[in-house]
Protein backbone atom coordinates (compact mmCIF):
# COMPACT_ATOMS: atom_id res chain seq x y z
CA UNK A 1 0.00 0.00 0.00
CA UNK A 2 2.96 2.45 0.52
CA UNK A 3 3.85 1.95 -2.95
CA UNK A 4 0.39 2.74 -4.23
CA UNK A 5 0.51 5.56 -2.21
CA UNK A 6 3.65 7.15 -3.27
CA UNK A 7 2.73 6.58 -6.76
CA UNK A 8 -0.67 8.47 -6.36
CA UNK A 9 1.30 11.19 -5.31
CA UNK A 10 4.16 10.84 -7.44
CA UNK A 11 0.85 11.98 -10.13
CA UNK A 12 0.04 15.07 -8.44
CA UNK A 13 3.42 16.11 -7.91
CA UNK A 14 4.89 15.74 -10.90
CA UNK A 15 2.27 16.02 -14.07
CA UNK A 16 4.39 16.18 -16.92
CA UNK A 17 6.71 13.43 -16.12
CA UNK A 18 3.42 11.65 -15.20
CA UNK A 19 2.29 12.39 -19.07
CA UNK A 20 5.11 12.37 -21.15
CA UNK A 21 5.73 8.73 -19.10
CA UNK A 22 2.10 7.50 -20.32
CA UNK A 23 2.66 9.35 -23.84
CA UNK A 24 5.78 7.43 -24.60
CA UNK A 25 3.85 3.87 -23.41
CA UNK A 26 1.11 4.83 -25.84
CA UNK A 27 4.05 5.58 -29.23
CA UNK A 28 5.44 2.83 -28.09
CA UNK A 29 2.00 0.38 -28.26
CA UNK A 30 1.59 2.17 -31.67
CA UNK A 31 4.57 1.45 -32.92
CA UNK A 32 4.36 -2.27 -32.07
CA UNK A 33 1.13 -2.63 -33.59
CA UNK A 34 2.03 -0.87 -36.88
CA UNK A 35 4.74 -2.69 -37.00
CA UNK A 36 2.97 -5.83 -36.52
CA UNK A 37 -0.10 -4.46 -39.23
CA UNK A 38 2.93 -4.34 -41.55
CA UNK A 39 4.02 -8.15 -41.28
CA UNK A 40 6.87 -7.56 -39.89
CA UNK A 41 8.42 -9.74 -37.04
CA UNK A 42 10.31 -7.72 -34.93
CA UNK A 43 6.85 -6.19 -33.48
CA UNK A 44 8.06 -8.33 -30.05
CA UNK A 45 11.70 -7.07 -30.13
CA UNK A 46 10.12 -3.41 -30.72
CA UNK A 47 7.52 -3.79 -27.82
CA UNK A 48 10.05 -5.42 -25.19
CA UNK A 49 13.14 -3.24 -26.08
CA UNK A 50 10.20 -0.10 -25.58
CA UNK A 51 9.01 -0.95 -22.32
CA UNK A 52 11.94 -1.89 -21.21
CA UNK A 53 14.07 1.01 -22.31
CA UNK A 54 12.99 3.64 -19.74
CA UNK A 55 13.61 1.57 -16.53
CA UNK A 56 17.28 0.82 -17.72
CA UNK A 57 17.44 4.54 -18.70
CA UNK A 58 16.23 5.31 -15.06
CA UNK A 59 19.17 2.66 -13.49
CA UNK A 60 21.91 4.53 -15.91
CA UNK A 61 21.03 7.51 -14.86
CA UNK A 62 21.21 6.78 -11.33
CA UNK A 63 17.83 5.41 -10.06
CA UNK A 64 19.02 3.25 -6.80
CA UNK A 65 18.79 -0.51 -7.34
CA UNK A 66 16.76 -0.56 -3.56
CA UNK A 67 13.63 1.26 -4.81
CA UNK A 68 11.76 -1.11 -3.56
CA UNK A 69 13.27 -2.20 -0.41
CA UNK A 70 10.74 -0.58 1.75
CA UNK A 71 12.82 0.85 4.90
CA UNK A 72 14.79 2.97 2.64
CA UNK A 73 11.45 4.19 0.98
CA UNK A 74 10.48 4.80 4.59
CA UNK A 75 13.68 6.95 4.83
CA UNK A 76 13.67 8.59 2.00
CA UNK A 77 9.80 9.62 2.11
CA UNK A 78 10.20 10.79 6.30
CA UNK A 79 13.64 11.53 6.19
CA UNK A 80 13.18 13.25 9.97
CA UNK A 81 12.42 9.86 11.54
Amino acid sequence: MFFLGSAIRWMGSAPSRFLYFHLYLLCVYFFTYFAKLGSLEVYRLIFTLGILSPFLFAIYRGLPLDCLNFESALKKEFPEA
